[in-house]
């Protein structure tokens, strides 16, 4: 049966050509970002690193000529199908094998990238079976369950041979890709995580699973899948029945894993903090915001990109860093509102916490504003957008407390969407919450009971708005001063400006939304909208 489940090394199946010949022929493109030069002396191969975990709790439990015995077979699992499917060994201690499949001179097209996958798969195959006999024995029962772990990754790497018949050396960052994908699978527990260009370039004989974006220490991203199984080749003899035990093997191997994890085992050896988002593939980094940096990513689902705002969750994070990151994602999920960016997911992947939401490709209504004056009727409609918007988190109780240019967003269709809730809170919070007299806010768009520490409602909002609506209508913010202090007392006690004479049918309407007594105020959004919509506009 084991010969069978080989399907046949591609050295001995014939060659159909196809679509995958491209793969393999531009798989460097795709794994390296598009740089297809390789360095002097280095060569393009597939290296694949598997450990067996939970190898030495076995072992030690063992006694001494049972434990020779399982240190063999342990030996021969991850020996054997290298060799086999053409690879050779570089590393090898008692749970783990570095192996390199590079290119043979009888090949007439590269082909080590489906050989790598290919034996990464027979070995999870092997491990599994050994895993059960091991379980099934009542002396071991109390112990956590083996389980493979395999990283795969196609790249360039120094190899060196010292004599006749020596072990191949790897050396370079093929190799260190290829133990990251390793512990990437332990941590997102796959059995086989395969850089995305190393699944391509095996011309679809591997069976890909989930997905996933992994940041390189050189903070670059190389998106990555899970191995679920191998793909028949064209024409293959080999019965079906078998490509479903390597399915199943996979399975059984993750299964293992997570009954270990249950059982509190631990689930191996951890990233370290690594950034690593699963169901995403990102596409670069957007910016940093606060406590979160901004990443442009595409769903495993499809659909439009999103951005990911993704949070370490470290000892670098305030104590309430991970409370208010979290609730930006309740406050919004509450709401569904063309004026309110939409957020589709919050989640945790290993040592973050992220929240995937609209992505919005004209950038904020501050680059709007700095690319040129506004005209009337496009100021206006902004005003009456960010209006409706706030209407609509008013409505489920929620201040947003932060409103200003950089937190409204721009569509494609020109329409605006409030962002950014990381510092909203429910009404009955007070602005001196998230710190010993913290002011949270933008000075210039701050309300004045904001910025005497007084508690807040909704119409804090409708003041940010009136600072917002002057700056809209005048290219110019009404208040300035030569410092924060200053500026926050022309907030509280200096009058509304006036508009020019252009806009002077809305001075009403701004003494209303900027009046010092916020009981002088709108008392919400709807009441200005529709003082708006009597005065034609």
């Amino acid at each position: 049966m084991r010969q069978s489940l080989e399907d046949r090394s591609p050295a001995e199946a014939p060659h159909a050509p196809g679509a995958g010949d491209f793969a393999a022929s531009t798989l460097l493109s795709s794994t390296l970002g598009g740089d297809t030069s390789v360095a002097e002396g280095a060569t393009v191969a597939t290296f694949v690193y598997a450990r067996l975990h939970h190898f030495s709790a076995v072992c030690n439990a063992m006694a001494p000529e049972d434990a020779s015995a399982f240190v063999n077979e342990v030996r021969r699992i991850l020996t054997e199908q290298v060799l086999k499917l053409n690879g050779e060994v570089a590393q090898r201690r008692p749970d783990s094998i570095l192996a390199v499949f590079s290119n043979r001179a009888d090949d007439r097209k590269p082909n080590h990238a489906q050989r790598a996958l290919h034996a990464s798969i027979l070995l999870t195959h092997e491990a599994a079976l050994l895993a059960q006999a091991i379980a099934g024995r009542p002396q071991f029962a109390h112990l956590p369950m083996l389980s493979l772990a395999a990283g795969v990754h196609l790249g360039t790497a120094e190899l060196s041979r010292r004599g006749n018949g020596a072990k191949v050396q790897a050396i370079g960052d093929a190799v260190e890709v290829a133990r990251l994908l390793e512990v990437t699978a332990m941590d997102l527990n796959w059995s086989i995580a395969a850089s995305s260009g190393t699944r391509l370039a095996s011309a679809g004989r591997a069976e890909g699973g989930r997905i996933g974006s992994v940041a390189l220490p050189d903070n670059s991203f190389i998106d990555i899948v899970e191995i679920a199984g191998l793909v028949p080749r064209k024409g293959s003899n080999t019965p079906p029945r078998v490509f479903e035990m390597l399915r199943e093997a996979i399975a059984a191997n993750q299964q293992a894993r997570k009954r270990t994890m249950a059982g509190g085992a631990g689930a191996g050896s951890g990233s370290g903090g690594q950034f690593l988002i699963e169901g995403y593939r990102v596409l670069r980094k957007i910016g940093e915001g606060g406590m979160a940096s901004i990443f442009l990513a595409q769903s495993a689902e499809g659909g439009p990109p999103q951005v990911l705002k993704v949070m370490r969750m470290d000892r670098a994070v305030e104590a309430d860093g991970l409370q208010r990151f979290i609730q930006e994602y309740a406050l919004l999920a509450q709401i569904q509102h063309p004026n309110v960016a939409r957020i589709f997911r919050q989640d945790f992947s290993l040592a973050h916490a992220y929240i995937a939401m609209e992505y919005f490709p004209q950038g904020d209504l501050r680059a709007r504003m700095k690319a040129g004056r506004l005209d009337a009727d496009t100021a206006l409609s902004y005003i009456k957008q960010t209006a409706a918007g706030l209407a609509a988190i008013h409505a489920v109780g929620i201040v947003h407390r932060d409103l200003k240019p950089d937190n409204l967003m721009l569509r494609q269709d020109g329409s605006l969407a409030l962002a950014d809730f990381g510092v909203a809170k429910q009404v009955s919070m007070k602005i001196t919450d998230t710190g010993d007299g913290d002011i949270v806010g933008t000075p210039y768009y701050l309300s004045p009971e904001q910025a005497l520490g007084h508690t807040v409602d909704a119409r804090c909002d409708i003041y940010s708005l009136g600072v917002l609506a002057y700056e809209l209508l005048t290219g110019r913010k009404p208040y300035h001063a030569g410092s924060a202090h200053e500026l926050l007392r022309m907030h509280v006690q200096d009058p509304v400006p006036l508009l020019p004479p252009e806009h002077a049918q809305l001075q009403a309407v701004m003494e209303s939304m900027m009046a010092k007594d916020r009981e002088q105020r709108y008392p919400d959004a709807a009441t200005l909208l529709h003082d708006l919509a009597q005065m034609g506009l």
